[in-house]
């Protein structure tokens, strides 16, 4: 009688074969499985630094102009070159009377009204000759005849002086309307130069004229020194 195998050993020879057939490096090479190749990471650009913003500087603050200082010395002479005026400075007040500025008795003196500005200062400095006084030429007879910009100097007592330069020059009637503002001792600073222009009219007596030329403060022209002369000293200003 055959000698037969029993079911399961039969079952285990059967998954024994099977094994045997498909366990790796048994019977057959089996290939080692290429990896896929790894896909690189993208480069990620560095981010660039942000460029400082140029900075402005702040504009500088311009320094005030230091203030003028006020003058206190009074004015005793006066130089136009133009003119070849030298005249000695006095001061006179007011002919309440006349309700006029009073004007020192000379063809050589030139007047300073006080009541007026000193000259160099805020405010018309107001000055007045006569044209002719006792059949003398004054120092301000050919006064209309001086051209803008033609200079003039101020000497004080003190020994300092200003230039000053000729920004107008005009003939009034005497009974012009303009009165009041060429006599004005307000506003900014100014030298008010007036004579009288014309014969002297014995009805009203004086000129029926006047010369009125107006300087301004102008330190940028070059005007010779004058020469020394001693002036008197004044009494201090009440």
């Amino acid at each position: 009688m055959k000698n037969k195998k029993t079911a399961p050993a039969a079952a285990l020879t059967v998954l024994a074969a099977f094994f045997l057939f498909c366990a790796p490096g048994c019977g057959r090479s089996v290939p080692a499985e290429t990896p896929a190749p790894s896909t690189p990471a993208p480069t990620v650009a560095p981010t660039p630094a942000p460029s400082p913003r140029p900075v402005t500087p702040p504009p500088e603050t311009p320094e005030p102009e230091p203030e003028k200082p006020i003058i206190e010395s009074w004015p005793v002479r006066m130089y136009i070159p133009a003119l070849g005026v030298d005249a000695e400075i006095t001061d006179t007040g007011t002919d309440y009377e006349a309700d006029t500025m009073e004007i020192a008795p000379s063809a050589s003196v030139i007047s300073w009204w006080r009541e007026s500005a000193v000259p160099g200062n805020e405010g018309n400095a107001i000055f007045g000759g006569h044209n002719i006084w006792d059949g003398v030429y004054g120092q301000l007879i050919l006064l209309d005849t001086l051209e803008i910009g033609d200079e003039m100097r101020i000497v004080y007592e003190d020994g300092t002086s200003l230039n000053f330069c000729l920004e107008s020059v005009f003939v009034y009637a005497l009974a012009t309307t303009a009165a009041d503002l060429i006599m004005d001792v307000r506003g900014e600073g100014k030298v008010t130069v007036i004579t009288c222009k014309g014969p002297f009219n014995t009805t009203i007596g004086t000129s029926d004229n006047r010369i009125v030329a107006t300087f301004k403060e102008e330190n940028a022209f070059e005007i010779p020194d004058p020469p020394v002369t001693p002036v008197p000293t004044r009494q201090p200003r009440s």
